[in-house]
């Protein structure tokens, strides 16, 4: 009997002790949303990776770049001032997110199908596709890849295996006009010492490369057309990154998006960190296409 009733005495210890650590665990009745918040505290936290022109740390050790210029903008007008921006490795941002690290990330993150399936995503802000640099002044006249395959003189470097070598040639640049090289510095000083007419990169690639007071005699090719596909240009799209349970901040977001959008803040956000109107998402492309794979 003695023996009985101890472990009926335990086994309900266990039961509670079980129960008190869901009730822990679990998120407090009307606790407040990370919207809530932030709009109350007036205070958000962002992930950042450090790198141009996403979001990084400038010569005075503050963060700026498109990403961390649009989140200002954007909650500026909400009383939201205070923004903490912490940097971390890429790998690590979508981790940070969901283990409350962070309340957004943003820095050049794209919007992929299985990204969907972890995050959420604000409204694209930008069609990271290629970009292509020339020689000062485009002697070559170089717009496109057609226009580079029409030219069996022209010589493109790219990346060995890269996704941007890869578009120039289903574009229809023949293998026999391509320059493989193994970085972004190696292609842009064949371009520079003449063993190359132009160079194939991600379009904020470009635009990190030729940030370099440095780089002297070369300019990107404005328009440039790269790989179509279904009548839309090949590209990533990128966005703002929020925790799943987070959609109504998502919501804000993307209304403050649509404003900056339509008041030309967004606009004047790409001219500043060196992208053009070929980098906007068409309109035809939203994040549930692109997370559908669509896009």
């Amino acid at each position: 009997m003695t023996q009985r009733m101890g472990k009926t005495w335990l086994g309900r210890l266990f039961a509670l002790g079980a129960l008190a650590c869901s009730v822990a665990a679990a998120p407090a009745a009307g606790a407040a949303s990370t919207k809530d918040t932030i709009l109350q505290s007036g205070t958000v936290t962002i992930g950042i990776h450090n790198r141009a022109p996403w979001g990084f740390r400038d010569a005075d050790g503050q963060a700026t770049g498109f990403h961390a210029d649009l989140v200002r903008a954007a909650f500026a007008p909400l009383g939201v001032k205070n923004i903490n921006f912490i940097i971390t490795e890429f790998g690590a941002l979508i981790p940070g997110l969901t283990a409350r690290r962070f309340d957004m990330v943003a820095s050049g993150l794209a919007i992929t199908p299985p990204r969907c399936k972890v995050v959420l995503f604000s409204e694209p802000d930008l069609a990271v596709g290629d970009g292509l640099i020339v020689a000062k002044g485009n002697p070559l006249k170089l717009h496109s890849y057609a226009d580079i395959a029409a030219n069996p003189k022209v010589r493109l470097a790219g990346g060995r295996g890269t996704l941007n070598s890869k578009n120039a040639q289903d574009a229809g640049v023949p293998a026999s006009q391509m320059v493989f090289l193994d970085s972004p510095q190696s292609q842009l000083s064949a371009l520079i010492a003449g063993r190359a007419d132009a160079v194939t990169l991600s379009a904020p690639s470009v635009v990190s490369l030729l940030q370099d007071p440095n780089v002297q005699g070369v300019e990107r090719a404005r328009p440039f057309q790269g790989l179509v596909r279904n009548g839309v240009p090949a590209a990533m799209y990128t966005a703002i990154g929020f925790r799943q349970e987070d959609a109504d901040l998502r919501d804000l977001y993307n209304a403050q998006l649509a404003k900056l959008k339509a008041d030309g803040t967004v606009d004047k956000l790409m001219a500043r960190y060196g992208f053009t109107p070929d980098d906007a998402p068409p309109s035809a492309v939203t994040t549930a296409r692109v997370c559908a794979g669509e896009y």
